[in-house]
């Protein structure tokens, strides 16, 4: 039994200031891209797409902007704010521990004292990952009627220099910040029974991504788990990039499956994508709450088993001191509901044997990230054609029912051959297929904004409402051709791919 609407995306405020990066700032700068191809406008635009970006002032808090401008600029009570969620990466500082969404939050404190405050860690993926969590906690009934959330990204690359002075990752990237406000129109509990095990505590040594594994596997045995959720209250870049949580789950992949380790399963993309397909098919993110209370995800871990989505869930408790609070949560026999409109569905999944494609790393007394830009780009484009299509045939969707298409904009050329892989098996003119959809059913702007993290899921439906995306051609495709038309579009798709790796896809029906 379906019910109209469960959750809804109601307001966006956003951070509209900083400066325009050209291209041409990254002339004589002694880099170069891989195979000593020179960098210039010419090679950038070729290669990805981005022709300016923005950079933010280095004194500004720019999702505490977008809070503020979202609380300017619609009729929100603030009593109403039950979870504020900073969904980042880097953020504004690479040395920060400590939640950064508590510096967007100290501007709501006062009229909402006890709202769940937590950043939640799960790559560029982060803002739909958010969504996914605020679903589950609203069919359950922890988010009642009326209840407002609010989902804050922001990435200020420029501010937190992410990456060493001469590499290529620097042209990629812009600063952003956008904050969404969702609403929780119902609940839609399904039938069912839930459980958990004692919480239970250990003590981590030295190699604690092994230890937590080794606990996981004691305590769940044979059977496989649906995801694992961390508060991951460790905090440093190196923990969250990938999220911890990810390295657990291959950590865990590894002492479950010793055999395939052995013989370098893991070591070949296409050996560990189809092994992770067959016989993972979890997810794995991070949270850093505010509160410091273990009670936290496993609240969280009990909507997701109750949503009849997921049947056991991992949650792992990680303090400063190096202590693991561990729990399993087992969800049977649940019926699944969809609502009608809203967010109706969404689906993330985590190949955490790529987690060091993107991943925060040290040199000397410093820490960078860094990407494989070869093996992201891989998985970007390979992992979309059964994720989606699992998301829209349960939903009994396809492509071509898809009215709008929200795209992660990370490079460009992705975003064609991604489609590529989507279409393969029902276009039978491939190629014009993929010009078309991406012409008449997306939205662009990486070529003005570059890639601006987990800010691009909210960013481009903010621009489009607004009127600000304006039709053009990016490496000979044409794009916001239909952007008058795409603001009333009634099933929209949010697609985007990042660090863990992790693909997170939800349905929005109007």
């Amino acid at each position: 039994m379906a019910q109209n609407s469960v959750l809804e995306i109601i307001a966006q405020g956003a951070w509209n200031g900083g400066i325009v990066v050209d291209n041409s700032v990254y002339l004589n700068k002694g880099m170069s891209f891989k195979g000593g191809i020179p960098v210039n406008s010419q090679t950038i635009e070729e290669r990805i797409g981005i022709r300016t970006r923005m950079a933010a002032p280095p004194d500004e808090r720019i999702g505490a902007i977008a809070l503020t401008d979202l609380l300017d600029n619609f009729d929100i009570d603030p009593s109403r704010i039950k979870l504020v969620i900073g969904a980042t990466n880097v953020g504004d500082d690479k040395y920060d521990a400590r939640p950064l969404i508590r510096f967007a939050f100290d501007h709501l404190k006062d009229d909402c004292p006890d709202a769940v405050v937590f950043d939640l860690y799960a790559g560029c993926p982060g803002f739909n990952v958010a969504a996914e969590l605020n679903f589950m906690l609203s069919m359950n009934g922890i988010l009642k009627k009326g209840d407002i959330s609010i989902i804050i990204g922001a990435e200020n690359i420029h501010r937190a220099k992410a990456f060493r002075p001469k590499d290529t990752s620097n042209i990629i990237f812009g600063d952003d910040a956008l904050a969404t406000a969702l609403e929780t129109k119902a609940n839609l509990t399904s039938n069912g029974q839930y459980s958990c095990s004692e919480r239970l505590k250990f003590s981590l040594g030295k190699n604690f991504i092994t230890d937590i594994a080794k606990r996981i596997l004691e305590l769940a045995g044979d059977e496989k788990i649906d995801g694992i959720i961390v508060d991951n209250q460790l905090g440093e870049l190196q923990y969250r990039v990938p999220a911890l949580a990810a390295r657990v789950q291959h950590n865990l992949v590894e002492q479950t499956y010793p055999e395939e380790a052995s013989k370098g399963t893991f070591d070949k993309f296409k050996d560990a994508f189809g092994f992770y397909s067959q016989h993972v098919k979890s997810f794995a993110f991070d949270i850093n709450s505010l509160g410091k209370d273990p009670g936290l995800i496993e609240k969280i871990a009990g909507a997701y088993v109750e949503s009849g989505r997921y049947s056991r869930i991992i949650t792992a408790y990680v303090s400063p001191d190096m202590s693991l609070f561990l729990k399993m949560h087992t969800g049977t026999d649940y019926d699944i509901r969809y609502p009608e409109t809203g967010i109706i569905d969404t689906f993330t999944c985590t190949h955490g044997c790529f987690g060091d494609y993107i991943q925060a790393i040290f040199e000397k007394d410093d820490i960078f990230g860094e990407i494989n830009g070869k093996g992201v780009f891989l998985y970007a484009t390979r992992s979309a054609h059964d994720h989606l299509g699992t998301l829209l045939s349960r939903n009994r969707l396809t492509m071509e029912d898809i009215e709008l298409l929200i795209e992660h904009q990370a490079n460009f050329a992705m975003i064609p051959l991604t489609l590529e892989q989507v279409f393969k098996d029902t276009a039978s003119d491939l190629k014009k297929t993929v010009v078309d959809f991406v012409a008449n059913k997306m939205v662009n702007n990486i070529h003005e904004r570059g890639n601006c993290s987990v800010v691009c899921m909210q960013r481009l439906p903010y621009d489009l409402e607004r009127g600000k995306l304006k039709e053009d051609t990016i490496q000979g495709i044409p794009i916001n051709r239909n952007t008058e038309k795409l603001k009333n579009a009634k099933i929209v798709l949010y697609d985007s791919v990042g660090a863990g790796m992790t693909r997170s896809s939800f349905l929005l029906k109007k």
